[in-house]
């Protein structure tokens, strides 16, 4: 009959006097970052998860770990954790490690959109009714109602500073080197 051991008290024990286990140094920092990478990557590790990793691990292990996933690791992990930032899905890889760090901290993940009540389209006058309101009004009413949507109502609206304007976030063309 097999007798099983306690695995957490054994690396306990192999973390206490590393000295009487200088053989496996390479193994342990194998088999720890292996467990470390296996726990974020469960599907069950949660927001306070992840903050006792941290917790336990230290900001500074933890992030050399993370750094150590492949970037669609991280970036699943960053989006599970916080569903409803915008900015995330199409983020590069260094987002997500920062935005994870930042969750295993003290970041609050963003709350979901408050869900925006569907506005009722206006009722439809009937055919006859349009025509008959049409003729009464006479030609002059047309081009009223074409000034009164303006060329405005059509175009999109204007960027809220100069700064999120595409031609200031545009790149300004290289110079060519002048050689002397």
């Amino acid at each position: 009959m097999a007798l099983e051991i306690d695995g957490l008290a054994v690396l306990c024990a192999i973390a206490e006097a590393p000295e009487a286990f200088p053989a496996i140094r390479s193994d342990v920092t194998k088999a720890a970052h292996a467990l470390v990478t296996k726990q974020l990557k469960a599907k069950t590790l949660d927001l306070p998860g992840l903050r006792a990793v941290r917790e336990a691990l230290g900001p500074q292990p933890l992030a050399l770990i993370v750094d150590g996933l492949k970037d669609a690791e991280v970036k699943a992990l960053a989006t599970r954790l916080d569903k409803h930032h915008p900015d995330l899905k199409d983020a590069p890889a260094v987002t997500h490690r920062r935005h994870l760090m930042a969750l295993a901290g003290t970041l609050a993940p963003v709350s979901a959109p408050a869900a925006k009540p569907k506005a009722k389209a206006p009722a439809r006058p009937r055919a006859g009714a349009k025509s008959a309101a049409k003729s009464a009004a006479g030609p002059a009413a047309e081009p009223a109602a074409a000034s009164a949507e303006g060329p405005t109502a059509a175009s999109p609206a204007a960027p809220a500073d100069a700064l999120a304007s595409a031609a200031m976030a545009a790149r300004p063309p290289r110079r060519p080197r002048q050689q002397d």
